[in-house]
């Protein structure tokens, strides 16, 4: 399955191998706790910075802390300084069901050549403005589109990898069996 340089589908196989392995001996190791901080720029704009994260009981310190800023576009008030949030959960939800396709196609020894995932979501912004009790805030629905290319795999085993981006996507999970969210306020 692996190359030379033991990566298989861009993914070093051997330490995909080993955190396989480290989950399966210490299933306390795969409880992972992310966290984002975010910040008013002001207007509509915020910043969300993330950096460190737990698993099982250790801290994982990055080198990086990433930065995502979100805003709504000018047509509705916005400095159009990044998407929107809807957008990025759309994003998010892409990047995910990617993520999840290529680590299990690389376990299974399957070649991916590429994915192209595209995402529509509907919402009414009579919810997001109050301005109609009968109108969820919320995205109504999200239309994702896949496309996985393999030169190598069967048509069984390219419907297998569609069946397994919904069945093991963490943000497929969230999105489609929801999460409890509790509020604290400081």
């Amino acid at each position: 399955m692996a190359n030379i340089n033991n990566k298989f589908n861009g993914v070093n196989t051997d330490v995909l191998n080993s955190a396989l392995n480290s989950i399966k001996n210490q299933p306390e190791m795969a409880k992972a706790t992310f966290s984002v901080k975010s910040e008013w720029n002001g207007g509509f704009s915020v910043t969300s910075s993330i950096k460190d994260f737990r698993m099982g009981s250790q801290t994982i310190h990055r080198n990086t802390e990433h930065k995502l800023v979100f805003d709504f576009p000018g047509m509705l008030l916005g400095q159009d300084q990044g998407p929107t949030v809807c957008e990025g959960c759309m994003g998010s939800l892409a990047a995910c069901l990617t993520q999840t396709i290529v680590a299990h196609a690389t376990s299974m020894g399957i070649k991916v050549d590429g994915i192209n995932i595209s995402v529509e979501g509907d919402i009414d912004l009579r919810g997001f403005f109050g301005l109609s009790s009968d109108t969820r805030p919320g995205a109504q629905q999200f239309r994702v589109n896949i496309k996985i290319e393999s030169d190598t795999a069967s048509k069984e085993q390219i419907n297998e990898l569609y069946e397994i981006g919904k069945k093991f996507s963490p943000a497929f999970d969230t999105l489609t069996k929801g999460t409890s969210v509790i509020i604290v306020k400081s």
